[in-house]
């Protein structure tokens, strides 16, 4: 029976926070029992280490009092240890089904397959702390000598050569005669079997990952192609009936997609900026990073720019019948529009 002191810590995962302990050994999660200032701590699951996960409330719930009892005490900081008993798990899956070529490639049949397979990868290197071998896998993941699964740059898919579904790191870097190929753990995702795209509905399939790899974004992971398109159609929405149709009648404008004027970049190019043609004129708007470009153009009437927006302390500049200004949200961009349309022509309401 192993036994050990350890915190609780806030983990924070694609699939939300949550608390967690991290042992030293693998544990039969059916041994785990976690014992916290007398009191046993009953986990809500565990990992496939074996090693015990809380609630998000759990884990506050320590920080709360480890945070009390050094105010009582009027101390430095003195951690708060759980005290952990558990029986060591036995790995016993053979290596070669999960760091040779072949192996690999046996698991390409289907996601479960492939989950396990990775599953393998993690839990043989936290238990012996050797080295794995290193592979790329359908040209966009990379496994590495420690179990973790990386992806290239969103902005690099299909740059580089890939002669195979699963091949050796140095024979992919020989390859591309290449050193500097950036990897990346905020890139492409491995969905789990059983889960589902929110925009399509449908489960993860291995062909997914194949053929269109799968981004976690907002909290969620989608297929990239629904993220693009479902991201595209939100930006047209809220540029046009939660702005647009505020500011004008529907029928006194309409409008054309132009190409990201910001960063035409993989992060940013499926998300469009909008020529607006108005019966005052054309108007160009878009998304910056963290603000919205708002830009007049020459046809679009007359306004004394200046004296309109004096008070605002932001980007902003005029030249050959152009004139730009950044908002800093969705409100600001349809006061300053709206301020614009008033001053044009006073008695014109959109509704």
């Amino acid at each position: 029976m192993n036994i050990e002191k350890k915190r609780i810590s806030i983990c924070h995962t694609e699939k939300g926070e949550f608390g967690h302990i991290s042992l030293d050994k693998l544990a039969k999660p059916e041994t785990v029992k976690v014992t916290l200032l007398g009191e046993p701590l009953i986990p809500e699951s565990f990992d496939y280490f074996g090693h015990p996960k809380f609630t998000i409330e759990q884990g506050l719930l320590f920080m709360y009092k480890e945070n009390e009892l050094n105010r009582q005490y009027g101390s430095k900081f003195t951690p708060l240890e759980a005290e952990i008993t558990y029986e060591e798990l036995n790995f016993d899956v053979t290596r070669k089904t999960f760091d040779t070529l072949r192996g690999i490639k046996n698991s390409l049949t289907n996601l479960s397959d492939l989950n396990n397979m990775l599953q393998s990868r993690k839990i043989f290197y936290k238990a012996n702390g050797i080295n794995l071998n290193q592979f790329i896998l359908f040209g966009c993941f990379y496994l590495d000598k420690f179990g973790q699964v990386l992806s290239i740059e969103k902005a690099d898919k299909g740059k580089f050569i890939c002669h195979s579904e699963i091949e050796h790191f140095d024979t992919f870097l020989k390859n591309n005669n290449t050193q500097e190929i950036v990897f990346t753990s905020n890139g492409y995702s491995i969905p789990t079997s059983g889960d589902i795209c929110p925009c399509c509905g449908k489960k993860f399939t291995i062909d997914d990952i194949k053929n269109n790899s799968c981004v976690f974004e907002s909290g969620k992971l989608y297929h990239n192609n629904c993220w693009r398109n479902y991201r595209k159609l939100k930006e047209i929405y809220m540029f046009t009936n939660q702005l647009m149709d505020l500011v004008y009648k529907e029928t006194d404008y309409h409008f054309s997609l132009l190409p990201n004027g910001y960063l035409n970049t993989y992060d940013y190019s499926y998300i469009p900026w909008f020529l607006f043609h108005t019966i005052d004129g054309d108007i160009i708007i878009g998304h910056l990073k963290n603000s919205i470009s708002i830009e007049w153009q020459e046809n679009y009437k007359s306004f004394n720019f200046n004296n309109i927006f004096i008070s605002e302390n932001v980007t902003k500049w005029q030249d050959n019948g152009k004139r730009h200004i950044c908002a800093t949200d969705m409100p600001t961009a349809y006061k300053y529009l709206e301020k614009v349309v008033k001053t044009i022509n006073p008695s014109y309401s959109p509704f």
